[in-house]
Order: C-alpha cells, then sequence, then structure tokens
C-alpha cells in the first residue's frame, strides 16, 4: 500500500496536476507513514534487518525522485505498473471471498464508500485531466470494488449458514 501511495502521488506530482487532485491519496500517505513509526516504535516484534532494508530502499528511491534522478517518464512507466498491483490486490480479494464464502467480518459500508470514491475519481480523471490512466486505473477499481461490495452481501452471513447446516 505505501509504495503503491508513493508511486500515485508522485505521479500526481511529476504531471503538475492540482493538489486537489490527490489530495486524499496524499493525506493516506501521511497516515501509513505515521502508521508505520508508530509500528516500529511500539511493536511488539522488533523489525529485523530485511524491514529495515525495505525501508531504506524505500527511502532512497524516494529521494532519488525527489532529487530529479528519476525521470518524469519513468514515473509515468512504474505508475502503470501500479495500476497492475492494485488489479493483483483486487483479484486476491476476489479469490478469497469466494473461497471462503465468508465476509461476515467486512463492513459493506467501507466498500460502498470506495465504489464511490473510484466513481469520482473516474470522473476527476476523464473529465478534470484527461489523463487516461488514472481513468483505467480507477475504472480497474471501481469494478473490482463493486464485485467485492455484491460479494461482501453475497456472503454475509457465510460462517453462520455453514454452522446451521451442521446443525441440521
Amino acid at each position: 500500500m505505501l509504495f503503491s501511495l508513493t508511486i500515485q502521488v508522485l505521479y500526481f506530482v511529476v504531471q503538475e496536476y492540482s493538489i486537489l487532485s490527490y489530495s486524499d491519496l496524499a493525506i493516506l500517505l501521511v497516515q501509513n507513514y505515521v502508521i508505520i513509526v508508530l509500528l516500529m516504535k511500539y511493536g511488539k516484534e522488533p523489525l529485523g534487518i530485511r524491514e529495515y532494508g525495505n525501508v531504506l530502499g524505500y527511502l532512497v528511491a524516494v529521494a532519488s525522485v525527489v532529487f530529479g534522478t528519476v525521470s518524469r517518464e519513468m514515473i509515468v512507466m512504474v505508475m502503470q505498473g501500479v495500476v497492475l498491483l492494485n488489479l493483483a490486490s483486487k483479484m486476491t480479494f476476489v479469490t478469497s471471498i469466494l473461497a471462503s464464502k465468508d465476509t461476515s467480518a467486512m463492513e459493506p459500508t467501507a466498500w460502498i464508500i470506495f465504489v464511490y470514491s473510484n466513481v469520482v475519481r473516474v470522473f476527476v480523471g476523464y473529465v478534470l485531466l484527461g489523463d487516461m490512466t488514472i481513468v483505467g486505473q480507477h475504472v480497474v477499481n471501481l469494478g473490482f470494488n463493486l464485485a467485492i461490495t455484491i460479494l461482501i452481501y453475497k456472503y454475509r452471513d457465510g460462517k453462520k449458514e455453514t454452522e446451521e447446516k451442521k446443525k441440521e
């Protein structure tokens, strides 16, 4: 999530879009930074060398963008990879739901909000920015978020139904 949000924010910055078109992503990015710092400070298990290596690698990558050693074209190319990363993430959600047939722990309201925010982002990407990369990413997310929302309602009593069948 951190990598994806960082690339998305950097994409908007290098494209010189208005801060209003990506402020929600920037806020989520800052929120993730705070959560990571809190986990590093108060987590029960100390981070291993691998995790610190990941943090260092991430900081070096962000610094290279800030100091201009990574080109705008490279950010655009990586952003298209983020679209595929988001697609893989959503496919994992859908396949997990279909395999377990249980969404009792998932909050449908959150997913309805995700669907709505993707509709808004498609609108912003197409009408206000004219950026088909943004539109494509959010159309894909919209489709999967809608599918997940429908599956949440379909399987929201998943474990209860299984237990009732066992009792009979």
